[in-house]
């Protein structure tokens, strides 16, 4: 699925709704107004209003409307959304390298001990699976665990590494950095600023999309 930037969907730019629907879990149970409103840090009243204008045009739909609190659950509308790009398609063999520099970032993430996290798996899906053409760019699902070396005193570890990245100079935007950076340079690093490569913010109900697995630690034995 490609999209324009000028789209409007559901009252927003194209852009705008793929990242809120790519920020949404793909789960059975779905999701209630309180719980759209607190994963977007916004108001209930917001909250279902933009739900609403997503499920009448088709990418939410209601799974409980008895006495019950109402959920919603992302359609394949939703899905397809998740997947569609406005970029402008690059070359296979610019893809292909834009690949393999990612796959050597995972060797070195998990190699590599400045990292308190390690890539556990990794799935592609989307139009690069289809091995030919030219793409708009990779859609990958990532795993990320800390490493087992770390998992025993992973808080004192990354406190004290905190505090001396505070001290050469680092600043965090608030306490939520502080407290995921681990994990966030992980992301960062993967990505590495590569307009190509787009990371999921999330994986569940990745199954509902055709992918495959590329990469997998099957067990990680501590060091």
């Amino acid at each position: 699925m490609k999209i324009d930037s000028n789209t409007i969907i559901a009252g927003l730019p194209a852009l705008d709704a793929r990242k809120l629907v790519s920020n949404i879990p793909f789960e059975k149970k779905g999701f209630s107004v309180r719980c759209f409103a607190n994963r977007f840090d916004t108001s209930q009243r917001i909250a279902k209003a933009r739900i609403e204008a997503f499920e009448f045009e088709g990418y939410f739909e209601r799974i409980s409307d008895d006495n019950k609190t109402p959920r919603w659950q992302l359609t394949m509308m939703a899905a397809s959304l998740v997947q569609a790009s406005a970029a402008k398609k690059v070359k296979r063999t610019t893809a292909d390298k834009h690949y393999q520099a990612f796959l050597a970032r995972v060797s070195e993430i998990n190699d590599d001990d400045l990292y308190m996290y390690q890539v556990t798996k990794v799935a592609l899906f989307g139009s690069y699976l289809s091995g030919t053409g030219p793409v708009s760019d990779i859609d990958i699902f990532v795993w990320l665990a800390k490493k087992p070396k770390f998992e025993a005193a992973f808080s004192s570890i990354r406190e004290q590494r905190t505090k001396d990245m505070l001290a050469e100079g680092r600043r965090f935007k608030n306490y939520s950095e502080v407290i995921c950076w681990p994990e966030l340079d992980v992301r960062k690093y993967l990505k590495n600023g590569s307009r190509v490569i787009s990371i999921q913010g999330h994986n569940e109900g990745y199954e509902q999309f055709e992918h495959k697995v590329v990469f997998q630690i099957i067990e990680t034995i501590p060091v």
